[in-house]
C-alpha cells in the first residue's frame, strides 16, 4: 500500500490522501492509523480519500474505512471516498456498507462539488 497526502486546490479546510495497492489485513493497520491519526488532529472540516489506485481490499480494509467515516463524523469532518475503484466498490457493496456507499464520490469534480456544497 502507498498514501500521498495533498491539498485540494479551491477547497480550503480539505485534506486529501491517495491510497493506492493493496489494502487487506496485511495493511490495514498503518491505514488506520493515518486515517484515525489525522481525524483525531484535524483542524479542517473536509477530508478526502482518493481510492481509485486500490487494486485488491478485504473487508478489514473496507472496515477502517467506514470506521474513519464515522471517526470523522464524530468529530465533525466531511469525508468522502472519490473515485472508488471497482474492487473498492464490490467490497462496499458485498458487505453491505451503505454508509460508505453514500460517501462515494465518482470523481474528482463530484468530489470539489459536494465539499463545497
Amino acid at each position: 500500500m502507498h498514501t500521498e497526502v495533498a491539498s485540494i486546490p479551491d477547497v480550503p479546510e480539505a485534506s486529501t490522501f491517495r491510497v493506492k495497492g493493496r489494502v487487506t489485513y496485511r495493511e490495514t493497520p498503518e491505514l488506520r492509523e493515518l486515517l484515525l491519526g489525522h481525524v483525531q488532529a484535524a483542524s479542517g472540516s473536509k477530508m478526502v480519500v482518493e481510492l481509485s489506485g486500490v487494486q485488491e481490499i478485504d473487508t478489514t480494509g473496507a472496515a477502517v474505512l467506514v470506521e474513519s467515516v464515522r471517526a470523522g463524523q464524530k468529530k465533525g469532518i466531511r469525508m468522502l471516498l472519490c473515485s472508488p475503484s471497482e474492487p473498492v466498490m464490490k467490497i462496499f457493496e458485498l458487505a453491505g456498507f451503505e454508509e460508505a456507499l453514500n460517501c462515494c464520490t465518482p470523481s474528482p469534480a463530484e468530489t470539489k462539488r459536494r465539499l463545497l456544497a
